[in-house]
């Protein structure tokens, strides 16, 4: 959350907490639904509302509603179109890639290089080993979004309300 309470959505506060994924290690890709989720940094605890429970996760992650890849080498090696079934009982092609893809995360600890961001929504995170992130809005839509969070800290989030 920005000062006021509400999303830091955008302009010098969503900079500020994009600016401090760099440095950070990227740890894991995973699906919700039919968004992808990519996680950075260290696990860290935070409280759920007044009940005394705790969640567990990473220091930051970012959520992608709209068309995203992930690049390595100058090739796409999981995207937004992988969000689909392979065929009869093989699952969808994005679990089978982000799999492999987790595993060469826990071998090789990629640190974010870069972060940048287009008015137009684009998101564009660099990493070693020639990897990138790019989260490309492509319509309209309100659903079409993406948010990147720091676990009970700020959040940045495409399209800022109201848009």
């Amino acid at each position: 959350m920005g000062s006021n309470g509400e999303p830091a959505e955008g302009g010098d506060a969503g900079d500020r907490l994009l600016r401090r994924l760099v440095g950070e290690v990227w740890v894991n890709v995973y699906r919700f639904g039919g968004m992808g989720v990519v996680d950075f940094g260290e696990t860290v605890e935070w409280p759920l509302g007044e009940s005394g429970e705790v969640s567990t996760g990473t220091r930051f992650a970012v959520h992608a509603r709209c068309p995203f890849r992930i690049v390595q080498c100058g090739e796409v090696y999981l995207g937004s179109d992988d969000l689909v079934p392979v065929g009869e009982g093989e699952g969808l092609a994005y679990d089978i890639g982000a799999d492999a893809l987790r595993e060469f995360l826990k071998r090789r600890e990629p640190r974010v290089l870069a972060v940048e961001r287009a008015p137009e929504g684009d998101l564009r995170i660099t990493l070693e080993h020639e990897l990138r992130i790019d989260v490309l809005p492509t319509s309209s839509k309100v659903e079409e979004s993406w948010r990147c969070l720091e676990r009970a800290g700020d959040h940045v989030v495409f399209p800022p309300p109201g848009d």
